[in-house]
């Protein structure tokens, strides 16, 4: 889910101030909507990329840890025992890109290692990790093999060897687009299990470390393993919208492959990851019912998108506590209590279970708002990724990446002093065609405006359709003097 405010004519920090001590209306805070989760799935690139497998190391997972001492006021953290692959201080930079368009001469895992090089000679930066998408299995069933594809496409070996090439780590997400066959008859023998155990085995084989993150957003209603989808477009869960793969379900799956990783693979870190909130049904903890348990996750993870819920019109701000307000609040949550009583994912996954924490998928673009004028549109979308106002107004890189190191204006919340528990961020630079719900007052009256086959441009610099990348120049300037500090990594360390 993504939170936005919509300032058309408010300063969104004149609101914000009131914020936490504002009534709860209809379960959300005045002058404040709570983001809808714009994700449609994403079609498995062909040729889909590799995965790669993590060295194994001998730390307890992070849940088994005595609780770490970490100061929140400080960049430097005392000594702790950390999680599978856990920086002992900074975050992790991450990126997923598009793979789709492999052309050109050479072997698809050179292609892949060579558009990782150009992104990184792009954006200035080095990366850490970087993301593709595996169906597993495929909605026939079929299960990609670490070395191979049952549909041609490139195997994850590929991506993790291109990953590899240029010192990177691979994160590997796993979408089971058929899910009950992880559940159902789930034994030694059974062609679920064993392909699970064999693309398991090949990670280990592989011994350099890896990260796999297995069916995430699983709290939305746009994947096949979430417990219901929005059939009907109104943003509420209907009778009949059921998939019939409920929380418990969801559990079991999620701890069947993690534990044959877990035997086969102890070079991957796993990585849970749902949506940065829940939407549609009854008021309910979005997250919790669907935690499969400390044994089975190393890091916890959280998808966050900027993508103006609201409709923001030219003249609208947008506030640098929106990730904060992303990890603990939700229009799920019961409007009697205090705001942050039962989702804030951060203190509760985080800090609570002592895992560290990463952003699985995060960006912010305005691009799909075919409402507005093409030069309105455009400009909208660069001020939501880096537009700056005020100390406590700017634009979703500085809200992501702000430290205490950036010095060209104060920032609001700098990560390293406020989450020093999120040790990796990983930023969706892609391009796409998707469906994104938003919603509108109309006299009085809330609706919900679907923008079909929208141009949506999660890059940095991004542009909309057809259009110059204005911006491009200015915003990974902005982006290479955010991460101009050692807080940010660009290696996995062991």
């Amino acid at each position: 889910m993504r939170l936005n405010f919509d300032m058309s004519t408010l300063s969104i920090w004149t609101l914000a101030t009131a914020l936490v001590a504002a009534p709860l209306v209809g379960g959300a805070m005045q002058g404040k909507t709570p983001a809808a989760p714009a994700k449609t799935p994403v079609a498995p690139a062909k040729p889909p990329l590799a995965k790669p497998t993590p060295k194994a190391t001998a730390k307890a997972p992070a849940g088994s840890a005595a609780k770490r001492q970490t100061p929140i006021k400080s960049f430097a953290v005392e000594e702790f025992e950390r999680a599978k692959y856990e920086p002992a201080r900074g975050a992790y930079l991450g990126a997923a890109l598009d793979f789709s368009k492999l052309e050109g001469a050479g072997t698809p895992q050179n292609k892949m290692a060579e558009i990782m090089r150009g992104y990184e000679k792009e954006v200035g930066r080095k990366h850490a990790l970087y993301v593709q998408f595996f169906p597993f299995p495929h909605d026939d069933g079929t299960f990609p093999g670490w070395d191979s594809h049952p549909w041609g496409w490139a195997p994850p070996s590929d991506f993790a060897n291109a990953t590899a090439q240029i010192g990177a780590t691979p994160l590997l997400t796993l979408e089971p687009m058929k899910p009950r066959v992880l559940v159902d008859g789930w034994q030694p023998g059974a062609p679920a299990y064993e392909s699970v155990k064999k693309f398991a085995q090949g990670v280990g084989a592989w011994k350099k470390p890896v990260f796999i993150r297995f069916a995430h957003e699983m709290n939305g209603s746009w994947y096949p393993w979430c417990e219901w989808m929005d059939k009907n477009r109104n943003m509420q869960r209907d009778p009949g919208e059921e998939t019939g793969f409920w929380p418990p379900d969801y559990q079991k799956s999620y701890r069947n492959v993690a534990l044959l990783f877990r035997k086969y693979a102890p070079n991957a870190a796993l990585v849970w990851c749902p949506n940065s909130g829940l939407l549609g049904g009854a008021r309910r903890d979005p997250f919790r019912p669907f935690y499969p348990g400390d044994d089975v996750v190393d890091w916890v993870g959280l998808d966050i998108y900027e993508r103006g819920w609201t409709m923001p019109m030219p003249g609208a701000r947008l506030w640098g506590g929106m990730l904060e307000k992303n990890m603990s609040w939700d229009v799920a949550d019961d409007p009697k209590t205090e705001w942050n009583e039962s989702v804030d994912f951060y203190k509760t996954f985080s800090e609570g279970k002592n895992k560290p924490m990463m952003i699985g998928e995060t960006s912010a673009t305005l691009s799909y708002r075919t409402d507005l004028p093409e030069d309105q549109r455009a400009m909208l979308s660069h001020l939501w990724r880096a537009g700056h106002w005020n100390d406590a107004e700017y634009g979703w890189l500085q809200t992501v990446y702000g430290t205490t190191s950036f010095n060209t204006y104060p920032l609001f919340k700098p990560i390293d002093r406020h989450f020093p528990m999120m040790k990796a961020i990983v930023w969706f630079h892609i391009a796409k065609k998707e469906t994104i719900p938003a919603q509108r007052t109309v006299n009085g009256k809330i609706e919900t405006v679907w923008f079909d086959d929208a141009y949506s441009d999660y890059r940095i610099g991004g542009a909309i359709e057809n259009g110059p990348r204005t911006f491009k120049q200015e915003e990974i300037s902005l982006f290479r003097r955010l991460t101009n500090t050692p807080y940010f990594l660009g290696k996995v360390q062991p």
